[in-house]
């Protein structure tokens, strides 16, 4: 009988003993997301939440992005209920997660951009070249057939201009394009394609959010072209042209 009494009681103290490891003071939080688990005091969870959003690979996320992403971190880390923390806290981790596919995406979308571009750039080039000598052909000779025609002559002149201009310009992104060997330029930038993807970044994640992913290669390639020439234009002296193509004229 004394055997069954005591067994009784190692029971019933066991039984005891599971249920409070499992409790969960009315002060701790605790909540699991994907494969990471939180609890501990809403301090403990809110220094867990801080550490991630302070990780290397959400850095130069932009301004505009940043604030909704804070403010969600804050009205996570200010909430004491904690069903309601757990809610909160969610939706900013969803938010800083899915920020992280997005740069993936966009990430690999301008490599996917600039590599295209690189091919693209010897046909282009010898395309641009070709029509800067047409247009100055035509000029020369109308100059010799038609040495009145003043407003014809000084239309061609524009046009042997605008070409001059648009061959500089390309190879001036030429330039800086064939210095681009590998992926190393999409994860360490140089000045000019960190400044275009943080410009860009707002706009295509907003086509990211909008599930517009099939667009954001054609828009980045038309969006750094016209980044590129603007970014050419102060810089080019047409002294510095010079045929690689055709013969000299």
């Amino acid at each position: 009988m004394r055997f069954l009494v005591f067994w009784a009681t190692l029971c019933i103290a066991f039984h005891i003993n599971a249920q409070s490891s499992d409790y969960v003071s009315p002060n701790k939080y605790r909540f699991k997301y994907k494969s990471q688990k939180f609890k501990g005091t809403r301090l403990d969870i809110t220094a867990q939440l801080r550490a991630i959003k302070n990780q290397p690979k959400f850095a130069g996320i932009p301004e505009e992005i940043q604030i909704q992403l804070n403010n969600l971190f804050k009205k996570a880390k200010e909430q004491p209920i904690p069903k309601v923390y757990k809610k909160n806290a969610i939706r900013f981790l969803d938010a800083l997660y899915s920020y992280e596919e997005f740069v993936e995406i966009y990430d690999n979308a301008l490599y996917q951009v600039v590599k295209k571009l690189k091919r693209d750039m010897r046909r282009i080039d010898f395309k641009f070249e070709r029509e800067f000598t047409q247009a100055k052909v035509l000029l020369s000779r109308t100059q010799k057939e038609e040495p009145d025609q003043i407003q014809k002559i000084d239309t061609l002149k524009k046009e042997v201009y605008n070409n001059q201009m648009k061959l500089l310009s390309h190879r001036w992104m030429k330039d800086k394009f064939d210095k681009y060997k590998s992926y190393e330029i999409i994860e360490n930038p140089d000045s000019l394609i960190l400044e275009f993807k943080k410009k860009e970044a707002v706009n295509v994640f907003r086509m990211f959010e909008e599930n517009q992913i099939n667009k954001i290669e054609r828009y980045l390639e038309d969006q750094i072209i016209d980044f590129y020439y603007k970014k050419s234009v102060p810089e080019l002296d047409i002294k510095d042209l010079e045929l690689d193509y055709l013969d000299k004229i």
